[in-house]
């Protein structure tokens, strides 16, 4: 009997795991604005960064290093911004646009980068997500984190 269930429960199990394949999707059915032809002459935001680099030089272990990277609008439509990503948690960006900057407008993005347990050089880097092409855009903050020094003990 126990062997009938274990067999009925198989059965089971395996039918309700079969099902119809998934229809497919064609090409024609995805949206790249950027680089289909019949959209060549479309107008599109392009970001440009007035720096991608910081170096912040030597900093001693524990010091924390914030950095606002200025950025224009030189494209021809309103540009936004979809993601800001660091490439680690010691690096967080603190602020950016959320909303849709029109051609010819400024923005910054704040960096901030803590580096508690983080000696030796240092090449973080932000990635910048946005409706441009391409999509994304990174920026660096590099340098060199230097052991903190010991307190004098008396």
């Amino acid at each position: 009997m126990k062997k009938q269930l274990f067999i009925l429960s198989l059965f089971v199990l395996a039918m309700s795991s079969c099902s119809e394949p998934a229809e497919e999707v064609s090409t024609d059915m995805l949206h790249f604005p950027s680089s289909s032809d019949s959209n060549a002459d479309r107008a599109l935001p392009e970001i440009t960064f007035e720096n991608t680099t910081y170096e912040f030089g030597k900093i001693f272990e524990g010091e924390i290093v914030e950095y606002s990277f200025d950025f224009k609008n030189t494209g021809d439509a309103p540009l936004v911004l979809t993601a800001v990503e660091p490439s680690c948690g010691c690096t967080v960006p603190k602020n950016w646009p959320k909303t849709p900057l029109a051609p010819g407008a400024t923005g910054t993005i704040i960096v901030e980068f803590d580096s508690h347990q983080r000696v030796g050089m240092t090449n973080k880097n932000i990635a910048v997500v946005a409706n441009t092409s391409p999509s994304k855009s990174l920026l660096f903050l590099k340098g060199e984190v230097l052991e903190a020094p010991q307190l004098m003990k008396e």
